[in-house]
């Protein structure tokens, strides 16, 4: 009896959910990076950490053609041409238009990719320039939905809270200590398509 109760309680377990194939290519996480990450936590979150709280995922796209040029943008830890501020921006995956998941930092560690919500966000990046170009390639969004899937069954994230990056500000956990940036958001990933982003996350199966 007891061993069919163990069995029951690890299909019930969010790490059922398969893990996709993912590739590991780091962007460097030096020291001053990490101390430039633990500066950006205090002066923005009130909390001098480079980890994150997953409570959210985010959707992006990268405006860019490869996971070579979202490499290349993420890795040298320098000021943003957006808020010229450190450390360098950069999100935990990136998914390529073939649908391989490319990791790029530890899960849980801290990257720049969404104002007020890098605290407790884990960032997708989707190569591409729109939202219908990512929601239109069925190898890209087929990977895309296991990853996120994953990860939200793995850190116990309820759909409602994977996000599209236009939706940041509407999000229960969106945190910023800096006034002039309390409304900053971009435009990818728009609530009509993430509508239908999550509306496929919840028929791929509950965790």
């Amino acid at each position: 009896m007891l061993q069919l109760l163990l069995a029951l309680a690890s299909l019930a377990s969010p790490m059922a959910v398969p893990r996709p194939a993912i590739t590991r290519r780091f962007i460097p996480l030096t020291a001053t990076r990490r101390s430039d990450t633990a500066a950006y936590a205090k002066r923005h979150y009130g909390r001098a950490t480079t980890e994150v709280q997953p409570h959210v995922i985010v959707e992006h796209w990268t405006e860019n053609d490869s996971v070579d040029a979202t490499w290349d943008t993420f890795a040298p830890n320098l000021p943003d041409v957006e808020l010229y501020e450190l450390p360098g921006t950069c999100s935990q995956f990136v998914i390529a238009r073939n649908g391989r998941i490319v990791q790029l930092t530890p899960i849980t560690f801290l990257c720049r990719h969404t104002v007020g919500l890098n605290w407790a966000a884990i960032g997708i990046e989707h190569v591409g320039y729109s939202d219908g170009e990512v929601l239109g390639n069925a190898a890209q969004l087929r990977a895309s939905l296991r990853l996120t899937r994953w990860l939200r069954c793995r850190y116990e994230i309820p759909v409602r809270d994977v996000i599209g990056h236009a939706e940041s500000l509407s999000s229960p956990f969106h945190r910023e200590n800096v006034p002039a940036l309390r409304t900053q958001t971009h435009s990818d990933m728009q609530s009509p398509a993430m509508r239908s982003y999550r509306a496929q996350l919840r028929a791929a199966g509950d965790c």
